[in-house]
Formats: structure tokens, C-alpha cells, sequence
């Protein structure tokens, strides 16, 4: 047989290019249980193997149709990568040596994820470590066997009748009985049926002698077997006679196997499973004794203690044991999988169970069940539990209960995606939390002031921090990607912008501001422009900033007043510093202070087109009186005078106002006139000297002014004051004139005398300071020169 063997071996090697079993460590494992041989194959991301059985006769594919009858089971466990294959001691292709050796030979073929097919040649011989009983049950998931004891056969001599189908079966092997074995199948309700052993392997049931027990193996649902309920379980079952004459004796063999067919519930909290203590089909009496009852899980049975830590229940009562698995305990399986780009999960366990009891003849019984326990697909959405603390300033969210096979890939804050690493390279905190039933949860950490959780000022006083996240899973091994959306919202109360208050002093208006927490959220600004120490130089501001607060000193006739009221006795400054969201730029807070203040000499370019002038008249030579001072449309006279001033406010589109446009420059200009009486016609004088004149002007840049209806500026204009020369004669009809080359003029953006939006800053007016020259020597009359101090922005 040895030989044979050999060349059948090394026939096969010959058929095709196998590996090493040294090869196959880490790939492939062989373990000897206590009834079977587990081949465990790693899948490694290829494809399911195959596998082939090798004996004295040649090769054996295993193919589902096949491997029942020959005691192979294979299962494949997708939720931890194994495919295995249970070979029963007993199995078609093994060496067998007086019950007790036991020697598998196999060729396991695989291919991988490019199509590479490999086949390794694998063996193993095991010994067996817990002696037969003299009869044992087998309910495998494919297949139910019953072997007893060979040397003992049941010798009938028309002892105790059973039952009716036992007495009628007992009577026909007694009847048939030849020195050939045959079967006589019992079912209850119905006539045997006789078959000899080449007709019962047609039909699927395959007996075995081996040197010291009688096996019947069988598949589940053959048309000889017959469904029975024992205490309300459901239950298949084979009874089978197997008999022969030897001389004046009949031989009989009682081949009785039955099997729960329980499919097991779920209650919501846990997986039940029922089966009878003892099946009455393998004891006609009711007189038996359990010795044992055990439970394990992947084929092999647990210590009590380790059932009890598991959370497994196992409990008997009215002839019934009742086993219960907790939800996703330790031994089983929680499976996830997409669908819809909802996250389902179910849990399945590999069930083993052993009961042993002592039938009415004091002969020992060991019936084992493997089963397969399983919930329906639940859908599943991850719990999430805002933990934020306000007083942390960050938000915590929990996510989970998440199963060992799913794991978190990135993560979008705000839009924003970021894998594990540049999450953690950015300050953000991601800890995985593991949880004692073997799923866990990921715990995120956000600061608040984080760039990207949205700031806004929610309602007064209230301030709203939101950060939407999105959570990309990947189930393992299937690649299978979902997403979670969720949002977390966190609010402060009693936070408020910035509020500057105002002091009105002689030369200007001084602002005070105490710094507070949340102050940050916000930008002070002068209209569009950011309050900073260098803007507050430019502009002519002194400014103070320390921990404590900020001090702003902000002088008259600097950019950002808004003057009003104007007349020659007083007019008022407005100064405005504003409180806007530091991203949306909407404005939070206005902190806004009104002085009055002496009239001196001024100049006004408003946004609508107006120009305001307050200026000295009586300081020329001659004195040149105020109420006859006109504009270039002599019509146009002062809107208000005193003995030495005149005030003038006049749209830039009337009094003879003359435009004209250099360097991207809009340019508006008219003069305050004073004309000297006539001389009498009786002495008529030849004369060079003309009257007063003094040029007033205000410039725009083009781009900002739009005169399509009426006259509007985006932005404020400059004005400049300067002698006009004496040339230029008075004219009703405005005409386009030089810019005075001999006028020394500066410009600032003064305030319009009409508020303005916040983006469209006030003007500035333009302080005006006179002094007269020296007399002049010449017959022509002396001009006098006016030269205006500006404030520049």
C-alpha cells in the first residue's frame, strides 16, 4: 500500500509544478483537533483556494458536491481573511492505522491577485487525543455522521421491542439476513426500506469499516431521512440498521444519527440557539444521564470560566439547553459592509457544542453540532457624541462603535481633507479609543480658534463657532469606503466687538479701548483701512498699544473726520472707528464721537459733488469787502459773511465751475472774486491792477466719478486753496484754465458734508492759515499772496 501510495504521490508532483511545504509556512497552517484536521488558508487578497486529496489511488479534487460525502467540510471566514478545510478523521482520502493514526495528504491550489497560480503540497499526521466514545454523533455544517464501536455490534435475539418501526425493521434483517451487510432504513410512519450498501451510496450515504467502528456518513436532506420535533426543537434524523447473517447469528449495527435543525434567534441583545439534551432518537429511554455539556466556538470546546468571562449563557431546563452569545462577544464575528453609502453589520459565530450522556445500557454517547449563528443585517449609523467643553475652546467629538475591520482615512473639517497624518501635523488631536468587546471609537479634538471652524458674531453678545465634519471609513479587505456627516456648534455668551469711547480735547478727539478675551475675532478699522501702528503714523494719528488696551489720539483735520454743521462761527467733527468680523468684513460695531470746534479757514470736496469753502477776504490790499465777494458766475454769492470771512458752498456743476482732467485727475476749480468800484468816467485811469482773486479747487480721481445723472465720487475729493492769477478775469461761462503755476497748494481727502457708506471714507478739510506781504512799491496795485497750510493724509 506504501508503494502505491509513493506512486501516486510522485505521479501527481510529476502533473504539475507544486511548492514546498516550507514554502507554504505563513500561507498555510495545519492543525490537529480533536476529531478532524483543520487545513487554515491565509487569502492574502488572492482568491479562494482549492483543494485536492491524495491517496493510495491517485488524486481528489473537493468540490462542494463531493466533500460531504467524504467527511471534508470547507468554510470560508471573509471577516478574518481564512478559508479552512475540516477533514474528518474518518474522511474517504485518509491513512488510517487502527483508529488511532491518522495521515492527510493534500494539494492546496491558489492563485493570487495577477493571476499567478501556485499549488502547494501539504501533510500532516495527527494522533488522536480523546478516545472514541462507543458511539458518536457528528452534525458537521454540510454533512451528519454516526460511528459506534465495530467490535461491539448489537447481536438481536428478538429482545425488547422499542417502538413499531424498530420491532418491523428487527423482523426484516432477520428476514433478509445474508452474509452480505445491507441496510434497512427506519422512518417513522413509514415502511422500511431495505438497500444493499451499493444502492445507499447511490442515494448519497456512504458506510465505512475501519479497523474498529462502523461509520454512516450522509448529507443533510436525503429522501431517507425524516424531520421530527423532541421538546419543540425541530430535528433531522437517519436511523439506520445495518445488518448480516454470520452463521446463526444476526449482526446488527443500530446507526442512529440526529441533528438540531434550530436556525437560532436573535432577541436583539443576543444570538440564542436550542438544542434537545438528548436527542430520544439516539436513546429510546428516557433513563439516561448527561455527563457533560460543553461549548466552543471554531471547532474547539472552551473552559466553563472562559464561557462565563465571554458573556456565553448556557442553561437547561424541561430537557431543552438554551445557549446564548451576547452581541459581538469575544469568539464571534461583527461583518460590516455598504450599501447605499450606509454602514450595515451583522455578527456571526461558529458555534461547537458537546453533550455527553450514558443511554439505558450504561453506554457512553457523544453527540457534537457545529453551527453557524447569525443576526440579520442591521443598518447602522455611528453614534456621535458632541463632548465639547465651552471652557476648553476646542470642540471633542466621539464617533463610533466601529467593528476591529473598519478603520478611519481621513477626515474633511470644513471642506478641508486631511488624512491621519497631516491631521495630526496640524494640531488636531485623533485617538482611536478601543472598547472591551473588540469594536471601538475615534475621539477628535478641534480648537476653536482653528482656521478652519467658521467664526461669526451669531447675535448680540452670542458668539458661534461651526465646524462640519466628514469621516471617510474603509471596511479592510473589501476596500469599501463610506462617509458620516456631521456638524458641531458651539456658543459664547457675553462677547462683544470692540467699543471705543471718545473724549472731545482742543485739538482733536481721543478714543480709549480696554482689551477683553475675544476681542481677536475682530478688526478695528478707519473705513476700509486696518488700525495699525504704522497706518495710525501715516495718517498723522498717535496711537498707544499694550496688554492692557489701545489709546488713540486722533488730531483735527486728519483723514477719517466727517464734518458738519459748518458756519463761521463752528462746525462738527465726527470721528468713527468701526468693529468688523475679521472674515466677513461685516460691520459689528460702530464707535462713533461728535466735537464741535472753532471755524477758522477751511475747504470741503464732497462725495456729491458740493465744495464748502471758509475763507479770509480783508487781508488783500485794497481791502476787499465780504459781502461783494462773487464766484466766477458773479450770481453766486456767499451763503454766509462777517467782517472778515466769507463762507461759500456751491455745487461743482454750477457758478462757472471749470473742469478739466490731468494725470488721471478730475479736476474742479472756481475763484472767489472781489471787484473794486469803477472809477468815475470823468477820470479814467490806465491801470494794471485787478481785483481780488483767490482760486479754489478740488480734484478727483477719475475712475471714481460718475456723472451720467448726477455728480457722485466713490470716494472723497481734494481740495487746495491759492492765489489766483492776475490774468484771469472774471467770466459768466466757465472755461477750462491752466493749473496756476505761481499757487503753492497741497490736498487732503476731506469729509463730505453728506454721511457716507462705511467703504466711502469722509474727506478731510484743509486748515487754511493767511499772511500778507510787504506793500509793494509799484503804481499797480498790490496783490496779495495767500499761502495755505494743508494736512496731509
Amino acid at each position: 500500500m506504501y508503494l502505491e501510495f509513493s506512486l501516486a504521490l510522485f505521479l501527481f508532483l510529476l502533473s504539475v509544478k507544486v511548492r514546498t511545504e516550507e514554502m507554504a509556512k505563513g500561507v498555510i497552517e495545519l492543525d490537529c483537533r480533536e476529531r478532524y484536521l483543520a487545513v487554515q488558508v491565509h487569502l492574502n487578497n488572492g482568491s479562494e483556494p482549492h483543494f485536492k486529496a491524495i491517496d493510495t489511488i491517485g488524486v481528489h479534487p473537493i468540490t462542494k458536491e463531493y466533500g460531504p460525502g467524504c467527511g471534508y467540510t470547507y468554510e470560508l471566514f471573509c471577516e478574518i481573511g481564512i478559508a479552512e478545510l475540516k477533514a474528518s478523521y474518518f474522511s474517504c482520502h485518509t491513512g488510517n492505522q487502527g483508529d488511532v493514526e491518522f495521515t492527510f495528504n493534500f494539494s492546496v491550489i491558489m492563485t493570487d491577485q495577477h493571476g499567478e497560480e501556485a499549488t502547494y503540497a501539504v501533510s500532516k499526521a495527527c494522533t488522536l487525543p480523546l478516545p472514541w466514545s462507543p458511539r458518536e454523533v457528528i452534525c458537521e455544517m454540510d454533512y451528519m455522521e454516526v460511528h459506534v464501536d465495530g467490535a461491539v455490534p448489537h447481536v438481536s435475539t428478538g429482545g425488547t421491542v422499542m417502538h413499531q418501526q424498530w420491532d418491523d425493521g428487527i423482523s426484516s434483517a432477520y428476514t433478509l439476513a445474508s452474509s452480505g451487510w445491507q441496510l434497512i432504513f427506519l422512518k417513522e410512519g413509514q415502511t422500511s426500506a431495505d438497500l444493499s450498501l451499493d444502492e445507499a451510496r447511490e442515494q448519497g450515504y456512504r458506510l465505512h469499516f475501519t479497523p474498529g467502528r462502523v461509520l454512516l456518513r450522509m448529507p443533510y436532506g436525503k429522501p431517507l431521512s425524516h424531520d421530527s420535533l423532541v421538546n419543540g426543537v425541530p430535528v433531522e434524523v437517519v436511523h439506520a440498521v445495518l445488518f448480516s447473517r454470520q452463521r446463526w447469528t444476526v449482526v446488527i449495527f443500530d446507526l442512529v444519527a440526529a441533528c438540531s435543525k434550530d436556525v437560532g434567534f436573535f432577541d436583539g441583545t443576543s444570538l440564542h440557539w436550542q438544542v434537545p439534551i438528548v436527542m430520544f432518537p439516539l436513546s429510546s429511554h428516557t433513563d439516561f444521564e448527561t455527563k457533560n455539556i460543553s461549548i466552543g466556538v471554531h471547532g474547539t470546546l472552551l473552559d466553563p470560566q472562559v464561557t462565563a468571562d465571554r458573556g456565553y449563557s448556557l442553561s437547561t431546563g424541561k430537557g431543552m439547553v438554551d445557549i446564548g452569545i451576547p452581541y459581538g462577544a469575544e469568539g464571534g464575528h461583527r461583518q460590516s459592509f455598504v450599501l447605499n453609502n450606509t454602514y450595515w453589520e451583522f455578527y456571526l459565530i461558529y458555534l461547537y457544542y458537546e453533550g455527553v450522556f450514558m443511554d439505558s445500557f450504561h453506554t457512553e454517547n457523544r453527540h457534537r453540532h457545529t453551527k453557524v449563528l447569525m443576526t440579520q443585517s442591521l443598518p447602522h449609523v455611528p453614534i456621535t457624541i458632541n463632548q465639547t467643553v465651552i471652557e476648553e475652546r476646542a470642540f471633542t467629538l466621539y464617533m463610533g462603535n466601529f467593528p476591529s475591520d473598519v478603520v478611519l482615512m481621513t477626515v474633511t473639517l470644513n471642506g478641508h481633507e486631511f488624512n491621519l497624518v497631516e491631521a495630526t501635523q496640524h494640531g488636531y488631536t485623533i485617538v482611536k479609543a478601543p472598547h472591551a468587546n473588540g469594536t471601538h471609537a475615534y475621539i477628535i479634538k478641534v480648537p476653536f480658534e482653528d482656521p478652519m471652524v467658521l467664526k461669526s458674531y451669531f447675535t448680540e453678545g452670542v458668539l458661534q463657532y461651526l465646524l462640519s465634519v466628514n469621516f471617510t471609513f474603509n471596511i479592510m479587505l473589501q476596500e469599501n469606503y463610506f462617509f458620516h456627516l456631521t456638524s458641531l456648534k458651539a456658543r459664547i455668551h457675553d462677547v462683544y466687538p470692540p467699543s471705543f469711547s471718545g473724549l472731545c480735547q482742543e485739538h482733536g478727539i481721543v478714543f480709549k479701548l480696554a482689551h477683553e478675551e475675544f476681542h481677536h475675532m475682530w478688526d478695528i478699522t478707519i473705513g476700509n483701512n486696518l488700525l495699525t501702528e504704522q497706518y495710525a503714523v501715516r495718517q498723522g494719528y498717535l496711537m498707544a498699544n499694550d496688554s492692557q488696551g489701545i489709546l488713540l489720539d486722533v488730531p483735527l483735520f486728519t483723514p477719517g473726520y466727517l464734518y458738519e454743521d459748518i458756519n463761521l462761527n463752528q462746525f462738527f467733527g465726527t470721528f468713527e472707528i468701526l468693529s468688523r468680523d475679521a472674515k466677513t468684513l461685516e460691520i459689528q460695531q460702530h464707535s462713533v464721537k461728535r466735537c464741535p470746534f472753532p471755524t477758522t479757514e477751511l475747504i470741503e470736496c464732497s462725495t456729491g459733488g458740493v465744495m464748502t469753502v471758509v475763507a479770509s477776504v480783508v487781508k488783500s490790499i485794497p481791502k476787499a469787502d465780504p459781502q461783494r465777494t462773487t464766484l466766477l458766475d458773479t450770481t453766486c454769492k456767499p451763503k454766509e459773511t462777517d467782517e472778515t470771512r466769507v463762507l461759500f458752498e456751491f455745487d461743482l456743476t454750477t457758478c462757472g465751475t471749470r473742469m478739466k482732467v490731468k494725470n488721471d485727475l478730475m479736476i474742479f476749480e472756481n475763484t472767489i472774486m472781489f471787484e473794486q468800484e469803477p472809477f468815475p468816467s470823468h477820470r479814467p485811469v490806465i491801470t494794471r491792477d485787478t481785483t481780488f482773486r483767490l482760486a479754489v479747487q478740488c480734484s478727483y480721481p477719475v475712475e471714481a466719478v460718475n456723472m451720467d445723472v448726477a455728480f457722485a465720487s466713490s470716494v472723497p475729493g481734494r481740495g487746495s486753496v491759492g492765489e489766483a492769477r492776475p490774468y484771469e478775469t472774471a467770466l459768466a461761462k466757465p472755461i477750462m484754465l491752466p493749473a496756476p503755476e505761481a499757487v503753492t497748494t497741497a490736498s487732503v481727502p476731506i469729509t463730505p458734508r453728506i454721511k457716507t457708506p462705511p467703504t466711502q471714507r469722509p474727506a478731510k478739510f484743509m486748515r487754511v492759515h493767511s499772511h500778507h506781504s510787504a506793500k509793494s512799491q509799484s503804481s499797480e496795485p498790490d496783490y496779495r499772496r495767500y499761502k495755505w497750510r494743508m494736512i496731509h493724509s
